[in-house]
């Protein structure tokens, strides 16, 4: 399995700056439910929490798959390479 410590240092440090911003997104969606916030502002934060999520994820999927391919070319494939492709896209989708 693909480990986040084969990622570039550029994608690891890109996707905690995401995760970052992520968290006060998370924090400021606990204070608008306290406040007692209009439903339609929090979904509308919830919403541009979950793409931003979505964005990070892929910025580990792609590089996943860049590494993949890169191991082709080199002739490292290992046999159980197309399988945890096959899990990693499952859980993306």
């Amino acid at each position: 399995m693909t480990k986040t410590t084969e990622l570039r240092q550029e994608t690891v440090e890109n996707i905690l700056k995401r995760l970052r911003r992520i968290e006060g997104q998370v924090r400021g969606l606990q204070k608008m439910v306290a406040e007692g916030r209009p439903c339609d502002e929090v979904l509308t934060q919830m919403t541009a929490t979950k793409k931003a999520m979505e964005a990070a994820a892929t910025l580990i999927l792609e590089e996943f798959l860049n590494i993949c391919a890169a191991e082709v070319s080199e002739g490292k494939v290992d046999p159980k390479k197309p399988g945890e492709i096959a899990t990693m896209l499952k859980k993306f989708i």
